[in-house]
């Protein structure tokens, strides 16, 4: 179905400045605390300075003790934004936020923040009280920045916060403080065990609302490369007629897209596209499609000659058709940031003009 859309809707997102908030969990079992008596007996450690004797929670799962290695891959993640505009907010939490550390991402700021993650010294036993805290840092949302905010847990949120956590994330695009353009949320499993019952159903409402998305365990989120894809691309019809860049209307759309941060892009990297049902446009969705030099090059193909498409478009403005953009499941290592949807501008190219003038002697 086509649908008529204003050309420039979306594309102020473009020109924000971006806030990246990390809610970062610091609950006891992150340095693999237990009361499971079949595991060992914990050693003080330092830096954090925790003593599992004296925490209620006195033995050791040295599998779950991530830490370390977590906030290795925060520091990184931090390290990696390429824009120094972007605000950097790091929030640690477990029960409650017992934390906040603030720069922007320019060499000074990262460093600052570096010191102050290393330097946090709060280990304490606590909850996991993840749509509380959640809903506290939404907080930060301002409608004049493209807000993205990172949440890293190692488990399921504790007593009812996980059906809370769900009905929040359900609601994303109608809360208070989430609804409108540019509020993404990142839910990264750090554990297998954080891609429980509640991930799960959360992984299904990030397949149905392009603000949310997952990432599990398999590799460090710091491996992540991230992409932008651009809103809006334009098919020219005359040119896949009779002009220069195709015939029978056959041709290649072209789409960009921005790194916005991580790891250089995989050479191996695949995306796929759907287009809606439309009269107009088809798209095959298992062609793969390599981003090359800021550019997805899609192909197509126009369903109607020219003169059909002359008679039908409309002159006074373009036809949109939407179209979804989608990584290949084995690009694991890959991920969209932000919207996934690119609205395609249906234009009737008019024919090049002499204006002869003249002037009487």
């Amino acid at each position: 179905m086509a649908a008529d859309h204003e050309e420039d809707s979306g594309l102020e997102e473009s020109f924000k400045k971006e806030r990246r908030i990390f809610l970062w969990d610091v609950t006891i079992s992150m340095v693999g605390a237990t009361r499971d008596g079949a595991n060992p007996e914990g050693q003080k450690r330092r830096n954090p300075d925790f003593e599992y004797s004296r925490s209620g929670f006195p033995y050791y799962n040295q599998s779950k003790d991530i830490f370390d290695r977590t906030r290795e891959d925060l520091l990184k993640m931090i390290m990696q934004i390429q824009s120094e505009s972007t605000e950097v907010i790091v929030l640690p939490f477990r029960n409650e936020i017992v934390g906040e550390f603030r720069a922007n991402a320019t060499e000074s700021g990262k460093r600052q923040l570096r010191d102050q993650i290393m330097g946090w010294n709060d280990l304490m036993p606590g909850g996991t009280f993840t749509a509380t805290c959640l809903r506290r840092a939404v907080g930060f949302f301002t409608p004049d920045r493209v807000n993205r905010l990172i949440l890293l847990t190692d488990g399921e949120p504790s007593g009812n916060e996980g059906d809370q956590l769900l009905s929040f994330i359900r609601n994303w695009d109608g809360n208070k403080e989430t609804r409108g353009e540019g509020n993404y949320l990142v839910y990264v499993m750090l554990t297998d065990e954080a891609n429980g019952n509640i991930g799960e159903r959360i992984i299904e409402e990030s397949e149905r609302n392009d603000d949310i998305s997952v990432i599990t365990p398999d590799t460090p989120i710091s491996e992540h490369s991230f992409v932008s894809i651009a809103r809006n691309a334009s098919i020219h019809v005359r040119d896949y007629f009779d002009g220069r860049s195709a015939k029978n209307g056959r041709g290649v759309l072209e789409v960009s897209y921005s790194h916005v941060d991580g790891p250089e892009i995989d050479e191996d990297a695949v995306f796929h596209f759907s287009v809606e049902d439309n009269d107009y446009v088809s798209v095959d969705s298992t062609l793969a499609v390599r981003p090359s030099d800021g550019k997805l090059m899609v192909p197509f193909t126009l369903k109607k000659s020219f003169d059909e498409n002359l008679s039908e478009l409309p002159h006074d403005h373009n036809m949109m058709i939407e179209m979804t953009c989608f990584k290949d499941p084995a690009c694991r290592n890959l991920d969209i940031a932000g919207k996934k949807t690119v609205f395609v501008s249906l234009v009737i190219k008019p024919e090049p003009r002499l204006e002869i003038r003249w002037s009487a002697k």
